[in-house]
């Protein structure tokens, strides 16, 4: 008995033989390969699932397995092998929503930043009307120091969600750096109506006034942010420049170098520093400044040509 158990076993787990054609594996395999490797993620095996995930992508070219495998890896903090098995997915759906979206989070994850621009810049055409990939495109140009480029995309995420206190604040920070003060007041105040107690709207707010020239009112806000327990490096900012203004170049020396630890890449802070020690009779302190403020200026000019060769952008250029 034994031997015939044996026998049919080998008959039911042998390859096809000559003259028969192997079925191809059917959705509903795949279903439940999905489903037992599922089970063995629940039950805390990560190991065992993501194994079973890669043999399903491998056997039924899955997208599906592919996008499970990519979060499981992330849950584990292997982000470089999201990464991989999420460009494997796109080889498969490049158009497919779900596939960019997880691509541009763990490349963002990995502060790859030029994969993710590429990917929210494909979402953002593919789904236009989805404020939220408008949001990531636009915060993630503004990072690469794109803020044209940035300020268009906010302005879309926040027509598509005007009521949106996150989206508001990013464009009125764009339209700071790109000093349009009063546009950018405009959608500071709206912001703070919304969300009054986000700092750093109210640091934003008190750029624009400062660069409209409204010192008691930069001086107000930035002294409101800075009461925080950790005030943005825009409100440091700020304080100096308006300290500058009022021939404190102690106190702004002071407020600068502030901003400057809170944001060591900041051009502006640099070159507000380069003032304020040539104000307090340092010329040597100053030229380091300028100087460090120079390469922060080139450092960003090379980021954004970088970024404009995979978004296309253009200033003055019409939108598609």
């Amino acid at each position: 008995m034994r031997l015939l158990l044996a026998a049919l076993g080998a008959l039911l787990f042998a390859g096809p033989v000559a003259g028969q054609t192997k079925a191809p594996p059917s959705p509903a395999d795949r279903d439940r390969a999905l489903e037992a490797a599922a089970k063995e993620e629940a039950a805390g095996h990560a190991a065992e699932a993501a194994r079973q995930l890669r043999l399903v992508a491998d056997r039924f070219h899955s997208v599906k397995a592919l996008l499970q495998l990519a979060r499981l890896q992330r849950s584990q903090d292997d982000v470089a092998g999201a990464i991989e098995s999420l460009r494997q997915a796109r080889a498969i759906a490049p158009n497919s929503e779900e596939v960019l979206s997880a691509y541009a989070e763990a490349s963002l994850a990995a502060r790859s930043t030029l994969p993710a621009i590429a990917a929210l810049d494909a979402l953002t055409r593919i789904c236009p009307t989805v404020a939220q990939y408008h949001f990531q495109k636009g915060t993630t140009l503004m990072q690469e120091g794109d803020t044209a480029a940035a300020v268009e995309s906010l302005k879309e995420a926040a027509r598509l969600e005007p009521s949106s206190a996150p989206m508001l604040i990013a464009l009125g920070t764009a339209l700071d750096r790109r000093e349009s003060y009063a546009d950018a007041k405009t959608q500071l105040l709206r912001a703070l109506s919304l969300a009054p107690d986000k700092m750093e709207a109210v640091a934003a707010l008190a750029a624009a006034e400062e660069g409209l020239g409204e010192r008691d009112a930069a001086e107000t806000h930035a002294k409101r942010a800075l009461a925080q327990l950790s005030p943005p490096a825009l409100a440091h900012l700020v304080m100096g420049m308006v300290r500058m203004k009022q021939d404190r170049c102690d106190e702004a020396r002071d407020a600068l170098l502030a901003a400057q630890a809170a944001d060591p890449a900041s051009a502006q802070a640099h070159y507000q520093l380069s003032l304020a020690y040539a104000c307090l009779k340092d010329p040597a302190t100053s030229r380091q400044h300028l100087d460090a403020y120079q390469k922060e200026v080139k450092d960003t000019e090379d980021r954004i040509r970088r970024v404009r060769s995979v978004t296309g952008f253009s200033e003055g250029a019409t939108a598609p």
